[in-house]
């Protein structure tokens, strides 16, 4: 089982671009407090690439920006690379399937009356399922 349920806010507006056969993809990343206090009192704060494909990438670029607190549901995803210098290297990447508007980052913005109560969005984000092979890398 990969199941992954992070909560955290954006650390910048997300990137929407279309690839292979005009499919949405949503880049963006968010900052996740941990637990606990460091020594020094302070939280440390972990910082999470996430990848979210089709209606929900466009959906969720409209609306969320720099701040926006949000709920991710998905999967984790270890990437293998090579460097310029062809030194091997890995990286770990969230592959959301879902997401959850918890509030703004103003708390007396309008945008936060969109997003109250039932996913507004509900229907149109259950219509679309995305396989392993539609992924064109």
């Amino acid at each position: 089982m990969n199941n992954v349920n992070l909560v955290g806010r954006l650390t910048s507006d997300p990137e929407l671009k279309y690839v292979g056969d005009d499919k949405a993809l949503c880049k963006f990343s968010i900052a996740v407090s941990r637990d606990y206090k460091n020594k020094d009192g302070v939280v440390p704060t972990d910082f999470i690439n996430i990848d979210l494909w089709g209606k929900r990438a466009e959906i969720f670029c409209q609306y969320a920006s720099k701040g926006s607190l949000v709920g991710i549901e998905g999967s984790l995803r270890i990437e293998k690379y090579s460097t310029k210098e062809g030194e091997n290297r890995t990286a770990a990447k969230i592959r959301a399937n879902n997401f959850h508007f918890l509030g703004s980052k103003n708390k007396s913005s309008d945008s936060n009356k969109l997003f109250e109560g039932d996913n507004l969005f509900e229907n149109v984000l259950n219509e679309e399922e995305i396989s392993e092979e539609e992924i064109p890398f």
